[in-house]
């Protein structure tokens, strides 16, 4: 059974000016440890470490443990007497939301993946749990967000550093919104030269350029759009016309991203490989290996051809990539996506779909649904080892770009 916000609880706008009004704001999708499921004795919603400001004065310390009471309000009405706990002592190092999870009882596998969302305004606090891929994609795209910028309290104020990279990008672009390739390939340097990040880590770097590429985009937004918030709209229709238009731009945004910082990756790893070009029926595969003419060419052996989807979720839109390249039966589908379920799991392997992701979201699944999951780097391993002639199956030059 699917859980999701009705209209006698809350309606996606009413929850969306909730959390424009809110103080903070903490998003993450539940786990498997979260929701109990991995045989742990850890009780509790796992809250990062930059969300102490939820219930305390300041940060937690190492040595000691420390506990506050807050009362959660839930959309259907019910009420928890949650504890937030600090666990400092006995070499641990981190947040709890504890006697929250009668809410989820008997329903926990069915909850694997939400979007759990905690708001605290005025001192009182409401928690709410999306699990329709149609209302999270509403969160992510309101404010422009991939779930690689949840498990966090939403903020968009940056580090030092990156403002002032962010500065001098605005005005290398004529103080105008450039297109999603120069905000990817803007936030791909400042990776290189910043981080020293050249993608040794695949699995870790994916997740670093998501991160640059948002904070980028937010400042150019706040930086053209920001004088707007206090100004007077002549009428209804100037008003909402601003605003599909900053809506449209966030939600076009991520999903494109994601495949340029795909692509950069593939290019550091030396794979060859062809981008969105068309198969049978006119289908557009994100990306083919090692690449489409050796696709199209019938006496090149499909055991050595791979496929990879992008998708930043895929809780449904994961089946829309399963007849998009009839000579690779197996499909390989990368997500930003968390916490998948056994049930899902088993859908996507009767349908011939292997997950790849991030390594570190591995975790948000159940332990015995792990081996089923696959990194972005063993996927590059996996091309890479698929055999045959070097060049078939790799570019002589990387492609990358020089960092002044």
């Amino acid at each position: 059974m699917q859980y999701r916000l009705s209209e006698e609880q809350y309606d996606l706008s009413s929850l969306l000016r909730l959390i424009s009004e809110s103080e903070h704001t903490y998003l993450k999708f539940l786990s498997a440890n979260d929701l109990g499921l991995t045989g742990s004795h850890q009780a509790g919603l796992y809250i990062s470490r930059d969300a102490w400001p939820l219930f305390f004065d300041r940060p937690g310390e190492s040595g000691s443990n420390k506990e506050a009471p807050g009362l959660l309000r839930w959309p259907d009405g019910s009420t928890t007497k949650s504890v937030f706990k600090w666990y400092g002592s006995g070499g641990k190092s981190e947040y709890r939301l504890t006697r929250s999870l009668d809410f989820f009882k008997d329903r926990e596998e069915s909850f694997l993946g939400s979007l759990f969302i905690l708001l605290k305004n005025r001192g009182e606090f409401s928690a709410f749990v999306l699990n329709s891929e149609g209302e999270i994609d509403s969160i992510m795209n309101f404010f422009g967000i991939t779930p690689a910028d949840t498990n966090c309290l939403l903020r968009f104020d940056l580090e030092e550093r990156m403002r002032q990279e962010a500065a001098g990008f605005f005005v290398s672009i004529g103080k105008k919104f450039p297109d999603t390739e120069v905000f990817a390939k803007k936030a791909q340097e400042i990776c290189r030269r910043l981080y020293r990040d050249r993608g040794e880590d695949p699995d870790e770097t994916i997740l670093r350029l998501m991160k640059i590429e948002y904070a980028l985009f937010r400042f150019v937004e706040q930086e053209i759009y920001g004088h707007l918030l206090s100004r007077y709209f002549s009428s209804v229709d100037e008003l909402l016309s601003v605003s599909l238009e900053i809506n449209n731009r966030r939600k076009s945004r991520a999903g494109i991203s994601l495949e340029l910082h795909l692509s950069y990756l593939f290019d550091l790893a030396g794979l060859a490989y062809s981008r969105g070009e068309t198969t049978e029926g006119n289908k557009r595969p994100d990306f083919i290996f090692p690449g489409i003419d050796r696709y199209r060419n019938p006496g090149f052996p499909r055991e050595r051809l791979f496929f990879l989807g992008a998708k930043t979720t895929c809780k449904d839109r994961w089946r829309q990539i399963i007849n998009e390249a009839d000579r690779i039966p197996l499909k390989h589908l990368f997500t930003l996506q968390q916490g998948f379920s056994s049930s899902q799991l088993n859908e996507m392997h009767a349908e011939g779909v292997v997950c790849v992701l991030p390594v570190k979201y591995h975790r948000d699944c159940k332990i015995a649904d792990r081996s089923r999951l696959v990194s972005l780097k063993e996927f590059i391993e996996l091309v890479r080892n698929a055999g045959g002639e070097a060049e078939t199956l790799f570019k002589n030059e990387s492609g990358l770009p020089a960092v002044s």
